[in-house]
């Protein structure tokens, strides 16, 4: 992708200051021999601990601390490898780029599919939620290029925010998780119900920024044949 190297990046989070003010101090304490391949396949890594762990709360719900583990060690991985390889002057932004979104691809993925294993959540809501999330990835790597802003946080969340809402649900799932009873017999859990609205929100943003950037683009193209 050409432009993902001219695209601006936009991220307005409420961790963002945190984040931009503590990341470069922890890369830069990293040992010499760490780099950025390295946290990459660490973040690998932990998803493959995030799925496995939530599976595994068919025989402990302990097992979600794991999970919560998981989810920490992927946030230290995936804000870091970018973060160091800025510090160290190191950069390579094709390379970063895509094997970045690639193995952001491949978390989501199993991670859903780790948690539509288990039994906090149906595999249909858990798909639901990964096909809804490659939606609003489609949209924000498409727009990186057509309109050159590549956007990672809407109404102030992104990924560490989700990661945080996450970790906190699965804290609440182990000292509470009530089955709601609806459609018929079919149990609904609270991961259920959870599944169902952020699959709405990132759908939603998908269908109303997709539209909206379409007509701003239409009316630019226009304007340009005008002038010709």
């Amino acid at each position: 992708m050409e432009d993902s190297k001219k695209a601006k990046r936009v991220i307005n989070t409420l961790t963002g200051p945190w984040e931009k003010r503590n990341l470069p101090k922890i890369a830069s304490a990293l040992p010499k021999w760490v780099n950025p391949d390295h946290l990459t396949i660490l973040g690998i890594l932990a998803a493959f601990i995030i799925a496995i762990s939530y599976w595994l709360t068919w025989y402990s719900i302990w097992w979600l601390w794991l999970t919560n583990f998981g989810l920490f060690l992927h946030w230290f991985a995936d804000s870091l490898d970018g973060t160091l390889a800025r510090v160290r002057h190191i950069e390579r932004e094709k390379y970063g780029y895509f094997v970045d979104h690639i193995c952001d691809t491949w978390t989501m993925f199993v991670s859903c599919l780790g948690i539509g294993l288990s039994p906090l959540m149906h595999i249909s809501v858990a798909m639901l939620v990964a096909v809804s999330f490659f939606l609003l990835s489609t949209y924000v790597y498409i727009a990186s290029y057509c309109l050159s802003v590549f956007r990672l946080s809407y109404g102030r969340l992104g990924p560490t925010e989700l990661r945080i809402l996450i970790f906190a649900l699965n804290v609440l799932l182990f000292f509470w998780n009530p089955a709601f009873i609806a459609f018929g017999s079919i149990p609904v859990t609270i991961p259920d119900i959870s599944g169902f609205v952020v699959s709405g929100v990132f759908i939603a943003i998908f269908i109303v920024r997709s539209i909206r950037d379409a007509i701003k683009l239409d009316r630019e193209d226009r304007f340009k044949l005008t002038k010709s």
